[in-house]
């Protein structure tokens, strides 16, 4: 007879299978770790299902695959408990002798614990009732099949002992917080090989290309060979040569910044400098380029996949790009699979080549849910870039500094910051500029693409005085492109109306995240691909990463880092004659400013004092600004909210910190879908047909396939009192506001996007 560990698998080929996918990928690390570690490894890989051999479990999976109702409560059928003491006895009788025994210990019986469940707190984990006791002495004296044999020598009340003891050790491994690492490294093995060994079996994964730190030189041969040279393409093509001269001399620094101005090829100098030092170290092995919001993730996704082509690569070979809305679709080995299992290699980021955003990357480390973290193994040996840095909230650069210097120290990674505008997250000591600083000077000042004016000295416009203003310029310049940044939708489509009513000739574009992403790219690529005459009215959404290039630039009072952002948009190009930012203080009828809706504190202030003296500047100037502005914030801010975090991490409190790291504010919302054309009509009846299906991973399993088309004509709306009474009476369908093909029109505007007046509905 023997036990089994899910329907057609036996017990004992599961804890092998986990064993050696585990142990293969820490294996493949490199990492100088504590010997202690392998050991606590192997047996928690080991134990980690051990229980499952109790006559209660091996019944209640024989009654689910017979679709009956088990017998025995879900407190004696459960696994992880006894699992978790049997390892944790293994793990202290290995290391009784070894320099912190109890360490490992507690390490290795959290891990099995919960290693289907969520991190709590440590008091929470190591802590075991008196009925759970109970439990556990009937689980122990139902052991079966081969697995008898490895407890009738075993003492159950030596075991209890040494599990009630943890409770009281816990406080001798705090307030270390590399012990937050190590144990997430443990976790993260543990449950990525347990999950992989479940659903596919094996690990999947391919490695760089051995001659990859050439690939960016051939793609600039194949692409750029016959353009004619320009200004732009001369510095863009200096800034690549002084990247590379400079890290050659880089030596062993872990962390590097490379800071130059926008438009001056940052994308492919960086990805030229990860190659090279994944060349130059061969236990870096994997690539991890995050960035801030998945629109830009998809234009830097075409550049790699772009780069990979022209190097005679399949993309899908070597790229994992993973956010909240990729296509549930991977390559594996010559085939293509769907759905949860392509999810999940998707989130195992086991591919040479990640491409991600930061939540996704700072939430892998950062968190205490068994699913984020189940990748953290796979971010050690890493060059990982951090896109736009400038987006990551102040309050969070002390703990930015903390946990990538961890990375590099503990994990092998390198770390390098790329920006436009840089923030002050790491003293000057502890970056290695790829650009020095005199250099820099140079690149900055060589750009001069834009000058930024403000609207009469900043004085408080109205809506109608801004209106009356613009007008004129568009009426003087009817060839040149606009772009109008406000901070609000209300105020948005409030000025695009009255606009497009007194210059109804005038071609106008509007883009907010009042507008469906399937509409937003087509209006992007139609700006792109012809700007001239436009007039584009949007809000912060094409503040970053959004490629185009127009003439003259409006944009309301912002933090520095979101004006310099958006001047990005203006003559991106270098055309010959210099584009116009104009900034203005914009006051609604009710005397409050816009700009306070969506920005409040430090970086405000520092910036009305920054242009408290300023009528105007050019970009080739901006670099002092933009270090007097991080400077200033740096001064004033506080550490406070990464000390709490930090605090929680070295005392493994990981509900805490799950509860106080917030990289993006969750506002309360809900998500509406609009029928707007035929393929949303096709993918809502899939969507209806999928809501139908009983078995719940059955159900998720089609929702995957279909979900990033799907969220294409989902728009995500704030919870307001004026959306509730206007949104609550829809139709809902598996939690989506259902806005029908006969309803559309009365609630999605083919131009400013989702109606929010009520008199629409009257």
């Amino acid at each position: 007879m023997s036990c089994y560990s899910h329907p057609n698998k036996k017990l004992i080929e599961h804890l092998k299978n986990v064993k050696d996918i585990g142990l293969l990928a820490f294996n493949e690390k490199l990492l100088d770790i504590p010997e202690e570690f392998n050991t606590v490894l192997t047996t928690s890989l080991y134990y980690h299902d051990f229980a499952k051999a109790t006559k209660f479990f091996q019944d209640y999976l024989k009654s689910s695959i017979e679709s009956k109702t088990c017998k025995h409560p879900s407190n004696l059928t459960s696994h992880s408990l006894l699992s978790a003491c049997l390892g944790a006895y293994k793990i202290y009788t290995q290391l009784s002798k070894a320099e912190k025994p109890f360490l490992w210990t507690i390490l290795g019986f959290i891990a099995v614990k919960k290693h289907h469940g969520n991190l709590e707190n440590l008091e929470n984990m190591v802590i075991v009732s008196k009925n759970d006791w109970r439990n556990l002495k009937k689980q122990w004296q139902n052991i079966e099949c081969e697995f008898k044999e490895e407890t009738k020598n075993l003492s159950f009340e030596n075991i209890k002992k040494l599990i009630e003891d943890l409770f009281w050790q816990k406080d001798n491994i705090q307030n270390n917080i590399d012990t937050f690492f190590i144990f997430n490294f443990l976790f993260s093995l543990l449950t990525y090989a347990d999950k992989t060994e479940v659903v596919v079996g094996k690990i999947a994964k391919n490695t760089l290309p051995s001659n990859i730190d050439t690939f960016i030189d051939t793609y600039k041969e194949k692409t750029f060979s016959n353009q004619k040279p320009n200004k732009l393409n001369l510095l863009r093509e200096k800034a690549y040569k002084t990247v590379y001269e400079n890290l050659l001399k880089s030596n062993t620094q872990k962390i590097l910044s490379l800071n130059l101005p926008t438009g001056a090829g940052k994308t492919l100098i960086v990805l030229n400098v990860a190659f090279k030092l994944c060349r130059e170290d061969k236990t870096l092995q994997r690539v991890i380029y995050a960035l801030p919001f998945t629109s830009i993730v998809d234009q830097t996704e075409k550049v790699i996949k772009d780069v990979l082509k022209k190097n005679n690569c399949n993309p899908d070979d070597f790229i994992t790009v993973h956010h909240h809305l990729t296509e549930a679709r991977i390559k594996t080995d010559e085939n293509y699979i769907e759905g949860d299992k392509a999810q999940l290699l998707i989130e195992n980021w086991d591919k040479p080549l990640v491409l991600t955003t930061f939540w996704q990357l700072f939430h892998s480390i950062i968190s205490n849910e068994n699913s984020h973290l189940r990748k953290f193994h796979n971010i050690s040996n890493s060059v990982i870039i951090l896109d736009e840095v400038q987006s990551i909230p102040y309050k969070y650069w002390h703990l930015t500094n903390v946990v990538l210097k961890k990375l590099t120290e503990l994990l092998n990674c390198k770390i390098i910051f790329l920006t436009a505008t840089m923030p002050l997250i790491f003293d000057k000591e502890e970056l290695y500029p790829l650009i020095s600083d005199d250099v820099r000077d140079e690149f900055f000042s060589a750009f001069s693409r834009y000058k930024i004016l403000t609207l009469k000295g900043l004085e408080n416009l109205t809506i109608d005085e801004l209106v009356e203003i613009v007008k004129n310029d568009i009426e003087h310049n009817p060839n040149k492109s606009f772009l109008f940044v406000f901070n609000t939708i209300n105020t948005s489509v409030k000025f695009y109306r009255l606009l497009k009513e007194i210059l109804p000739q005038k071609e106008f574009i509007y883009l907010s995240s009042n507008i469906l992403p399937v509409d937003g790219k087509k209006r992007i690529d139609a700006i792109r691909d012809n700007p001239e005459g436009k007039i584009i009215i949007s809000t912060q959404v094409v503040e970053a990463g959004v490629d185009i290039d127009i003439d003259v630039v409006y944009r309301d009072f912002a933090p520095l880092d979101s004006i310099i952002q958006t001047a990005g948009r203006c003559n991106r190009n270098n055309r010959q004659k210099m584009g116009i930012v104009k900034l203005f203080k914009l006051k609604n009828e009710k005397e409050k400013y816009d700009f306070g809706y969506i920005y409040k504190g430090l970086p405000l202030n520092a910036t009305n004092e920054l242009f408290k003296d300023i009528e105007e500047v050019e970009e080739n100037k901006m670099l002092k600004l933009i270090d007097g502005y991080f400077h200033k914030v740096k001064e004033n801010k506080s550490n406070n909210e990464s000390n709490k975090i930090i605090s929680a991490m070295k005392k493994l409190k990981y509900e805490d910190v799950s509860k106080e790291f917030k990289l993006i504010d969750e506002i309360p919302s809900f998500s509406m879908f609009f029928e707007i054309d035929d393929r949303a009509t096709d993918l809502l009846d899939r969507f209806c047909k999928i809501m139908e299906i009983e078995n719940r991973f059955e159900r998720k399993n089609e929702l995957l396939k279909i979900r990033s088309q799907f969220y294409q004509y989902v728009l995500s709306v704030k919870i307001t009192n004026s959306t509730k009474s206007y949104f609550m009476d829809l139709e809902e369908i598996g939690g989506i506001k259902i806005v029908r093909k006969d309803l559309v029109n009365n609630i999605y505007d083919k131009e400013t996007g989702l109606v929010r007046e009520i008199s629409i509905f009257i």
